[in-house]
């Protein structure tokens, strides 16, 4: 997997603390959290994979529900694990391992349960990484994706904002990031060889001062400035489809929604 920008900045320690930070203060991030939870469906003993599991945000809520089973974290960000392992509270039952996603360290058919949480954007194969999550699945196992989305395009004018907002990303989080739509999980999951277990696509709207506690808002709020010097009917669109703005002074307030993806895919038997 090659190396960006994005990549040298989740392997520096204080970019990963900084980011923990902002995690930790995300409401968006704890409901996820608990839907996550409720689609896992856990009993408690089951053995659980954390694909890019960061510093364990996701991690926690899904520990507290397993009694005898174990949760492994990986991630080739050793910083990101680092932090993880200086929290306050300690996650319990977690076990942290480093490695890369399109070649998961372990044996084949050993997980209950995995799940991918606001990662999902950063891989540059996804099919291969889907592909090697369904190898180290039992039978019958499931894989979810957690994973902001984008919009369904209903025209000419959508493909164009979407393209164009992978773009703005692009700048900062490297030329692999796509956010993806609810759509193209679902195929992506169905083509690497799941069967399409759930498929819901919470929103959450937003009315503040501010992008905080909203995952990668002042991206968001870039690709809006961005698109402000550009074709009128695409910052037209990015308002009615995602978020809309008004700066005074130092002060920027934003109100809109954004989409997210909770979709799971379970291993055939």
């Amino acid at each position: 997997m090659k190396h960006d920008h994005h990549k040298s900045r989740f392997h520096d320690h204080q970019h990963a603390v900084e980011f923990d930070q902002r995690a930790a203060k995300s409401e968006i991030r704890v409901q996820l959290g608990e839907k996550l939870v409720e689609a896992l469906n856990l009993s408690g003993a089951e053995c659980v994979l954390d694909l890019a599991t960061g510093t364990g945000r996701f991690a926690h809520p899904v520990s507290r529900h397993l009694e005898s089973g174990r949760i492994v974290g990986l991630d080739e960000a050793l910083a990101m694990l680092r932090v993880g392992q200086e929290q306050t509270e300690p996650i319990r039952s977690y076990f942290q391992a480093a490695g890369n996603a399109e070649q998961i360290p372990f044996k084949s058919d050993v997980f209950d349960r995995a799940f991918v949480c606001f990662s999902l954007h950063h891989f540059g194969a996804p099919l291969l990484v889907a592909k090697e999550i369904l190898r180290v699945l039992k039978l019958g196992g499931i894989f979810a994706v957690v994973d902001p989305i984008l919009k369904e395009a209903r025209d000419t004018v959508d493909e164009a904002l979407n393209e164009r907002v992978n773009q703005v990303f692009r700048r900062t989080h490297g030329e692999n990031f796509r956010f993806q739509t609810g759509t193209s999980i679902r195929d992506l999951l169905s083509e690497a060889g799941f069967r399409i277990a759930r498929f819901d696509l919470p929103t959450f709207a937003f009315d503040q001062e501010g992008m905080e506690g909203i995952p990668t808002g002042r991206h968001w709020l870039e690709a809006a400035e961005g698109l402000a010097d550009g074709p009128p009917e695409l910052a037209e669109r990015f308002g009615q489809n995602y978020l809309r703005w008004e700066k005074k002074g130092q002060t920027v307030r934003v109100f809109g929604s954004f989409p997210y993806a909770l979709i799971c895919g379970e291993k055939p038997g």
